[in-house]
């Protein structure tokens, strides 16, 4: 009688560890694949709302669109060093001029470069970006959260005042170090607009994905600057990034 107790006891003990080895089997296993599903899906490349629908498919064609703000003022003016002007409206000319030596005929214009920027800027960082496998960008949207993260980098650069940005980088201060005034005038869900003394800034999130292929994902941004007192302005792109979540953003090589 007690040796059938003893096999029974001994039996039950048998089948817990056989079912402790085979859920640590099962967690070893889980462990060792989990990266790997995370990687496939976590982070796709995507665009905001802030890029209509229509202009985030088959982007070689659209290259070839005319952006329709810059179509009503009858196209940007583009002259060379030789005084020859063309008059432009697609992507596809913009960049192809840009790339020859053209510049704007008149610094008036430069509101429709801006245009270019924000409406097909997108393309030829869409064209290469790959699916991220980390990511520390996604989750932020225009608001104060976000303008304390911001890089000087893409502080406005304005004649002499633009020293000091570059000496404030250099001591690696934060936004709101350098621009403690930094007020928001308007704000969406991709977009926002801030004042900071004489100086206008709008910011413009147009797309996610890993644009440079590090594995991390990043953000693409338009922005636009001008001076409240006087008409200089002007506009572009840049990457933003941050590999953990407690740092602030700091912006990539455009040219990687």
């Amino acid at each position: 009688m007690k040796s059938t107790k003893v096999r029974a006891l001994v039996g039950r003990e048998l089948s817990t560890a056989v079912a402790w080895l085979v859920l640590l089997l099962a967690a070893l296993v889980g462990c060792r694949h989990a990266p790997e599903l995370v990687k496939a899906e976590t982070y796709p490349v995507c665009c905001t709302e802030a890029i209509p629908a229509t202009n985030r498919i088959n982007l070689e064609q659209l290259k070839d669109v005319p952006v329709p703000e810059i179509v009503q003022f009858g196209g940007l003016k583009y002259v060379n060093d030789a005084g020859k002007e063309v008059n432009i409206t697609t992507w596809r000319d913009f960049v192809r001029y840009r790339q020859a030596g053209y510049r704007d005929a008149d610094n008036s214009v430069n509101v429709m470069s801006g245009w270019f920027w924000r409406t097909r800027g997108q393309i030829p960082f869409l064209e290469t970006a790959i699916p991220a496998r980390q990511g520390f960008v996604r989750g932020l949207r225009p608001g104060r959260d976000l303008v304390r993260l911001l890089p000087l980098d893409i502080a406005p650069m304005l004649g002499e005042e633009s020293n000091d940005v570059d000496d404030a980088i250099k001591q690696h201060k934060s936004w709101l170090e350098f621009y403690p005034q930094t007020r928001i005038t308007e704000k969406t869900g991709t977009e926002m607009s801030l004042r900071m003394g004489r100086y206008e800034m709008s910011l413009t999130i147009l797309a996610y994905g890993d644009f440079n292929h590090d594995g991390f994902d990043d953000m693409l941004v338009c922005y636009f600057h001008r001076v409240t007192d006087g008409t200089f302005y002007y506009s572009g792109l840049a990457v933003l990034t941050r590999t953990n979540a407690s740092d602030c953003l700091r912006t990539l090589p455009a040219d990687f």
